[in-house]
């Protein structure tokens, strides 16, 4: 039995007093800061900001938490359940207005579907598909791409462009790798054909094992494209994704619509090689997705450095460009559309031609070659 958002008017009160007791609130591990004095939080070293996000009415976080609820569609298992939610929300809440009130900040937050979880929960369901290079079990045979020929023009989008398939959501399974590298093998047909195919994720979760990648448990794009370069792709119509809920089938039979001939590694750390391997098509990349800053990302370019270079999602640059003065990279996630800005995401790009970048981005870029 599930406790649904629409709750009677007896459970919302039951919930209302459960949440202003102060017994309850040490239960979710939500601390009673409504009222705190300023000679209290000067004393504590607590921001003037950080106590006015404190003293926020609970009545409006309530509101928020049910339009939350309403718009993803969310359901608990239990009333307790329910309670703990509303305190990880509430957290995750309050982290986001205090980053949207420091204007030093390049990047917004907002709440989104993971504004449920805890760190350690996000981190667990849907980042962490990225295996590291030098595990495979059939090695790759992507050549070094160090190539420093691109336009001298500061933007370009694959999207508008039409090399870009909509934005696709691998749901609580591993498989980001897959998107990633489909991602890439779409452009890489659609700049040789002039044709935009959606291929299929699911055939690489299911089918591609012998070549190193673990379906929804981790992969490698390197993995994945040499397999299409033996086996070929089959469409996203033909082979539909059913990996969302973390468990996998057997591999089926298709018919490939898509072949690849080769692939190459774009040099390490060197930006300036990044955006020449971006000018021919959109690139495979992995990041450090597994912090707050990509938990609650909503518009803006990420600048911070907070969100580390321990590899451990991929997705896709589709694109470069600048805004309010700053170098980015377009990148396409693989979240669905609800995050981030509209699908994607804008991290800083730079001219450095040995640097990570900002979330690693530049340390393992990879693409496809028809």
């Amino acid at each position: 039995m599930y406790i649904y958002y629409r709750m009677s008017v007896l459970k919302f009160v039951f919930v209302a007093c459960a949440l202003f007791s102060n017994s309850i609130m040490g239960v979710v591990g939500v601390p009673t800061l409504r009222g705190a004095s300023s000679a209290a939080a000067a004393a504590t070293g607590t921001s003037a900001v950080v106590e006015e996000v404190y003293n926020v009415d609970y009545i409006h976080e309530w509101s928020m938490f049910n339009n939350f609820l309403d718009k993803f569609e969310k359901k608990y298992e239990t009333l307790e359940d329910f309670v703990s939610r509303f305190g990880v929300f509430r957290s995750n809440l309050r982290h986001i207005i205090v980053h949207n009130m420091d204007h030093t900040q390049n990047f917004t937050m907002a709440v989104n579907a993971f504004t449920d979880l805890t760190a350690e929960e996000f981190k667990a369901k849907y980042v962490g598909g990225m295996l590291k290079r030098g595990s495979d079990v059939k090695k790759s045979s992507c050549k070094t791409f160090t190539s420093t020929s691109a336009p001298s023009s500061e933007t370009l989008d694959w999207v508008t462009k039409g090399g870009v398939t909509p934005v696709k959501n691998q749901g609580q399974c591993g498989s980001c790798w897959s998107f990633s590298a489909t991602g890439a093998m779409e452009g890489a047909w659609f700049t040789h054909s002039g044709n935009l195919v959606s291929l299929s994720e699911e055939q690489l979760v299911e089918c591609s094992k012998k070549y190193g990648n673990m379906g929804c448990n981790g992969g490698m794009m390197d993995n994945a494209f040499q397999y299409a370069i033996d086996q070929g792709m089959c469409s996203e119509e033909a082979y539909p994704y059913t990996s969302g809920t973390g468990t996998t089938g057997s591999c089926q039979k298709c018919t490939p619509v898509v072949t690849m001939s080769s692939c190459a590694n774009v040099a390490a750390d060197n930006q300036v090689v990044l955006k020449a391997a971006v000018a021919l098509g959109p690139v495979s990349i992995a990041i450090e997705a597994d912090t707050a800053v990509f938990q609650s990302y909503s518009s803006g370019v990420i600048t911070s450095s907070k969100c580390g270079t321990t590899l451990d999602h991929g997705v896709l640059i589709a694109g470069y460009g600048v805004e309010d003065g700053i170098k980015y990279w377009l990148v396409k996630n693989s979240w669905g559309a609800d995050w981030g800005v509209n699908g994607y995401v804008k991290i800083e790009r730079s001219d450095s031609t040995s640097d990570k970048g900002i979330c690693g981005i530049a340390m393992e870029a990879s693409f496809p070659i028809v």
